[in-house]
């Protein structure tokens, strides 16, 4: 049974209000994929409603495509069916080489009609942002707003664009890992293709950025790696953030998910995918060194009662 088909939301999927994550269940990947390509190092996911397709970016810059099973809120089977490097198309953009995918997001993955999809990928060695064709195939670039198309802005090399999303009103939503230099290291900062940006206070002090997706209700989950205790486990926290309940000057308040993180989510997480109304995916970013195989986690976020 396929995930379109199965009954997966429930009358409190997340929206105004606190909000409260259930992790539900997990997978581990075999390191090979379609046509012998490596699965490891993945930092961006995103779920084709039309195509019932997950799309998944490597640092290596490599775009995979999957199939799901699921049975009800359990994960049956994850299946690797396509794989396509991207980095020479990418290399195109901001005239030099451009490898290190981070973030992504789907555009018309849910719009009913097949074939249209668009994927847009944040890559952290352009900077840059690239609208691409599900096989791979570069459209166009999307202009960077503000300082983030400067190099020089960013805290360190390995620190620019981490995630990606799309909102109707501002465009292009994206977010570097770590603050801007001259800003204040524990409040983030986001920033959207129109030139509005958001701020906020980072869950504690160096906690990274890694995903942003976009909700039904056209608000935002954040996910931040951060370390529970110094020289820690990374963990994964998510966060809820309500646009309107900013203020004037768009500083805002996140909800947290979680008072205590889930055993399930202590591990390296870089990406992050809405299936449902109310389930969501995340990954691991593993290399061919870690012990661990790249782990998917599918959890559950809604509303409090």
């Amino acid at each position: 049974m396929l995930l379109a088909s199965t009954a997966l939301t429930t009358p409190s999927a997340i929206g105004a209000g606190a909000a409260t994550l259930e992790a539900l269940d997990s997978m581990e990947m075999p390191a090979e994929g379609a046509n012998g390509t490596r699965i490891e190092e993945f930092s961006g996911l995103a779920w084709d409603e039309d195509e019932q397709l997950l799309y998944a970016v490597s640092d290596g810059g490599v775009l995979h495509h999957f199939s799901i099973r699921m049975d009800g809120t359990r994960i049956a089977e994850i299946q690797p069916v396509f794989s396509v490097p991207i980095a020479g198309t990418a290399s195109e953009v901001s005239g030099g080489s451009v490898t290190n995918a981070e973030g992504l997001t789907a555009l018309n993955d849910d719009n009913g009609k097949q074939s249209d999809t668009e994927l847009l990928i944040a890559f952290e060695d352009g900077p840059a942002i690239v609208r691409l064709t599900p096989q791979g195939k570069r459209i166009a670039d999307i202009p960077l707003p503000g300082p983030l198309a400067d190099k020089k802005q960013y805290s360190k090399k390995n620190s620019r664009l981490e995630a990606v999303a799309f909102d109707k009103r501002h465009g292009m939503l994206t977010a570097p890992e770590r603050p801007l230099k001259g800003r204040p290291d524990d409040r983030h900062t986001l920033y959207a293709e129109d030139g509005t940006t958001w701020s906020f206070a980072a869950f504690q002090p160096d906690s990274r950025i890694k995903a942003i997706q976009k909700l039904p209700d056209g608000n935002l989950l954040v996910l931040e790696r951060t370390r529970e205790k110094k020289g820690g486990a990374p963990t994964a926290r998510l966060r809820y953030l309500d646009f309107a309940a900013c203020s004037a000057d768009r500083e805002c308040h996140l909800a947290e998910l979680s008072a205590e993180p889930d055993a399930m989510l202590v591990n390296n997480f870089e990406g992050l995918a809405r299936l449902s109304d109310d389930l969501f995916l995340m990954v691991t970013d593993k290399t061919k060194k870690d012990a661990e195989s790249t782990t998917f986690v599918l959890f559950r976020a809604t509303t409090a009662p």
